[in-house]
């Protein structure tokens, strides 16, 4: 189990620095900067126009990520990593029971922060297990669960779904990127929640 461990998370470190394999992420009409044809912006449903952002643009551990108003501009550069299936990361031992036999087909990904198409090895993070109100920051890119992001495509409303991080230790409502409440504000994880009978859209995003 410790040999598949370590070859599933050496993996992650060489794929991280690839550009990745979402089909949404493949046009220069989704980057933040014309420099970086492989880059996605991460934008949220409650708040048309804001995408999350690594704050003051500085590549390094620990640097928050916000949501910020979009534009041409390279702290919003992230290159999206297809990494496997959950049950990849189940089996050896990365991804916990919450996740990996609840969601065991659904893919996993990193968000590597790429602006200007420079490859910096850090990835869009929990800075620890998800719970409610836990920062998301920059960590580096295939080490451990923290850098890991689960689409929930089936609960995908009008090209907006839920992303679960990897860490996550809840079945029925599951921690996931959030939002806050505006602009400026930094991303944390939160629990999916319901508003008006349908899923908070500060929870639900598109790449």
């Amino acid at each position: 189990m410790e040999r598949v461990r370590s070859k599933i998370i050496a993996g992650l470190a060489a794929l991280a620095l690839a550009s990745g394999g979402m089909a949404a992420a493949a046009t220069a009409g989704n980057a933040a900067t014309s420099d970086c044809t492989s880059c996605i912006n991460l934008a949220v449903q409650q708040f048309p126009g804001d995408v999350a952002a690594v704050s003051g643009g500085t590549a390094k551990v620990g640097q928050k990520v916000i949501l910020s108003a979009a534009g041409p501009f390279s702290a919003e550069d992230f290159t999206p990593a297809f990494q496997g299936t959950v049950q990849d990361f189940y089996s050896a031992g990365i991804i916990g029971p919450a996740v990996g036999l609840t969601w065991p087909n659904n893919n996993v990904y990193e968000f590597q922060y790429t602006p200007a198409n420079t490859q910096t090895g850090l990835c869009l993070a929990a800075s620890t297990t998800a719970a409610n109100g836990v920062a998301v920051e920059l960590e580096p890119c295939g080490v451990n669960a923290l850098t890991t992001w689960i689409p929930l495509t089936i609960d995908q409303i009008g090209g907006f779904e839920p992303m679960i991080n990897g860490t996550d230790t809840n079945v029925n409502t599951p921690f996931v990127l959030s939002a806050g409440s505006g602009a400026g504000d930094k991303l944390t994880t939160h629990k999916l929640d319901l508003i008006a009978g349908t899923f908070n859209p500060a929870e639900m995003w598109q790449f």
